[in-house]
């Protein structure tokens, strides 16, 4: 349990706070401090709009952390993955005629190979 909560809080790190910050700390270079706090106490500026905006350099850091640790930066993510067989009720026929007199020849030929290499 331990570990999946912090593989969750890990992922939320890594795709929200990451890129936000980043966006944040990108509007604190161009911007004065006071234009910043302004700007996100407005109702045009979302968490989505920030983390837009940080996405690209955010995936930059967490290439640079897989560098470091691999799965550091883009987190494994579990999945479950499951396998329908296939119904194969009948054998395999062959509706070209020529495919069918080419591999009876095959046929033919391996068994003349296998009695002239059992004698």
């Amino acid at each position: 349990m331990a570990q999946n909560l912090f593989s969750i809080w890990h992922i939320a790190l890594m795709e929200t706070a990451l890129p936000v910050g980043i966006a944040i700390v990108n509007r604190a270079k161009k911007e004065n401090v006071g234009k910043i706090l302004d700007g996100l106490m407005s109702a045009d500026t979302s968490i989505g709009i920030l983390k837009e905006e940080g996405r690209e350099d955010a995936q930059l850091v967490r290439m640079q952390l897989d560098r470091v640790i691999p799965g550091l930066g883009n987190p494994v993510i579990e999945v479950e993955v499951s396998v329908k067989p296939k119904a194969n009720n009948s054998k395999a026929t062959f509706s070209d005629p020529e495919l069918v007199i080419i591999l009876n020849r095959i046929e033919s030929r391996m068994n003349e190979l296998k009695i002239y290499l059992d004698d």
